[in-house]
């Protein structure tokens, strides 16, 4: 049995894939087969429908790929209602403060530890019967709340976001920090590599995970891979295919 993901990104970088094309669970075991550990469902900016999250997240589950949903925002309803319907884990966006990084965490863990809601079932489990105290049990230490950090203000407040119990991912929004930062995707602007130290730093000070999108050369993204930044984007379907499609074309028409 796979270990859960919490347990593969304490020892090494734990790698995932954006699904915005595609549309069916094949995805899932794909992912899995090619060697990824994590698939990013994007409900911030991403086309899929909540139904597609949700079978492709229960595929996930199926499939030992962690299915990690990105929120449009901080609000508790949605929060909960993926997390009900086949999502392993929540990535937040905009969490600027260790306020609202507490108002989310709240949200993954069942009572006393939290806010999460009690549903009629949760799929993530089976379907064998299962009293919600023992699915609350099972759920509550694999579940995974990672919050963004995408602008100078957590830059500066993330040594107090990381250290807010229940956080347990900073993930660097890379693209947005460049343009926060006033350097639009310069992403080895000295600012962008300052801002990634400390985000590390503050993860590995208070016994959290880093870890980072939309960094896509391979090279800038080792370099802060090599920081201790764990939890990665490797990007997303979408430049997937179009990389692999433009290079059978290019060797068939022997460019």
């Amino acid at each position: 049995m796979t270990a859960p993901l919490r347990e593969r990104l304490e020892s090494r970088p734990c790698f995932g894939v954006s699904c915005r094309l595609t549309r069916t669970t094949d995805i899932a075991p794909m992912l899995r087969d090619a060697g990824y550990d994590w698939m990013f469902l994007d409900l911030e900016h991403g086309p899929l429908s909540f139904d597609q999250i949700t079978q492709m997240a229960l595929a996930g589950v199926e499939a030992g790929v962690t299915p990690m949903v990105r929120m449009a925002d901080a609000s508790p309803g949605p929060i909960h209602r993926v997390l009900s319907n086949g999502a392993m884990g929540v990535i937040v966006p905009h969490v600027d403060t260790p306020e609202t990084a507490a108002a989310v965490a709240r949200q993954c863990r069942f009572p006393p530890l939290g806010e999460r809601s009690v549903p009629g079932l949760v799929p993530q489990l089976g379907y064998t019967p299962l009293s919600f105290a023992e699915a609350a049990k099972r759920l509550d230490p694999v579940t995974l709340c990672a919050v963004m950090i995408e602008s100078a203000a957590a830059v500066d407040a993330v040594d107090e976001i990381a250290s807010v119990d229940g956080v347990d991912i900073l993930f660097v929004g890379a693209s947005d920090l460049t343009f926060q930062l006033g350097v639009p995707s310069v992403y080895d602007d000295p600012k962008v590599v300052d801002a990634m130290k400390k985000v590390a730093q503050a993860a590995r000070r208070h016994g959290k995970i880093a870890g980072f999108g939309g960094v896509a050369d391979a090279g800038m993204a080792q370099r802060y891979i090599g920081l201790g930044m764990h939890f990665v984007l490797a990007g997303n379907d979408v430049t997937m295919f179009m990389a692999g499609a433009r290079a059978r074309l290019s060797a068939l028409k022997g460019d």
